[in-house]
């Protein structure tokens, strides 16, 4: 049992390995479990109601924000029904997830819709080049267009083989030393039915980055007390929509365990009735060590460099 937060995860860590390495039959037969205590405790009024992750706490504010507001389209000035908007809602934040994820591979999802082709079709594969301090991405729609790119920029080693002979005399001498990280984009096709499924409700997903004119109207109230918040992309209507969501809403962030006091920490982490916990299972032994060794073991070359190549795709970051 370790906090919620990213503190707590270095510390489940380093106890998983401890397991791992020294305990593994444990792993193996089913008996390590990890305690899941909430990240939030959201109170409005006088109700009371504890979160258990950001996933979580992002449903409850789009149900809170969807019920105050209104949505209009500048496109023809037609305000969308209750059962529209709560469509739209369910789509973009399944959008936004996918988004979270091509960012995490380290590129920008804006980028990413802009290279779909005119038949609606996205990248399938994504490069990330490290060149020094820069870093560059090349998406590609083909195996093939990949494969020629692998061809032109032999240093990158695409796809394994021997390079010592470029080293030794092909590279130019002022060229910098580059490393590269290919993904295959296994989300595409489920982008690609989301964005369908937008243009379907009357979005144009080509407006999904800011525009120059404003494309919608959030209308939140009525009368005197109305406000009104012009939105120039699509992105803009989910994050508005929990921005109001959390209005009258208190949110607390538990930062540890010994924030919560007796009572707290055994209704919501340690109450065999209602408590969580996740089961450790050992699926695959050898990814599992070359992670464990990568990251805990005592080289520090494979480590520095896994850091390196994963810090710019850093979402969430405890200070």
């Amino acid at each position: 049992m370790t906090d919620a937060d990213v503190d707590g995860s270095h510390i489940r860590t380093l106890l998983l390995t401890f397991f791992y390495r020294h305990m593994t039959d444990l792993i193996s037969r089913g008996y390590v479990y990890i305690a899941q205590p909430p990240l939030y405790q959201i109170s409005r009024r006088r109700h009371t109601e504890y979160v258990p992750d950001d996933a979580a706490l992002s449903k409850i504010l789009i149900r809170l924000g969807s019920s105050e507001v209104k949505l209009r389209n500048l496109a023809d000035n037609s305000l969308l029904e209750d059962e529209q908007l709560t469509e739209i809602l369910a789509l973009l934040s399944s959008l936004d997830k996918f988004a979270d994820a091509i960012r995490r591979h380290g590129g920008d999802f804006a980028d990413y819709l802009e290279h779909r082709s005119d038949d609606g079709h996205l990248p399938k594969h994504f490069v990330k080049i490290r060149a020094g301090n820069e870093e560059f991405t090349h998406f590609f729609k083909a195996e093939e267009e990949l494969a020629q790119f692998g061809k032109e920029n032999v240093d990158l080693g695409l796809f394994g083989g021997d390079q010592s002979e470029y080293f030794e005399n092909e590279k130019p001498k002022d060229r910098m030393t580059r490393r590269a990280r290919h993904i295959e984009l296994h989300e595409s096709k489920a982008i690609e039915k989301l964005l369908g499924q937008l243009t379907e409700k009357g979005l144009n997903v080509e407006h999904y980055s800011a525009q120059d004119k404003p494309l919608y109207e959030l209308i939140e109230g009525e009368g005197e007390k109305q406000q009104i918040k012009p939105l120039f992309s699509i992105a803009e209507i989910l994050d508005s929509i929990k921005e109001v969501g959390q209005h009258g809403l208190e949110i607390k962030r538990f930062k540890g365990l010994g924030e919560m006091n007796p009572k707290q920490l055994f209704e919501t982490t340690m109450d065999p009735a209602t408590r969580k916990l996740l089961k450790v299972d050992l699926t695959d032994a050898v990814e599992a060590e070359e992670m464990f060794t990568k990251l805990m073991g005592d080289e520090v070359e494979p480590r520095r460099q896994f850091i390196e190549d994963n810090a710019l795709n850093v979402r969430n970051l405890d200070v």
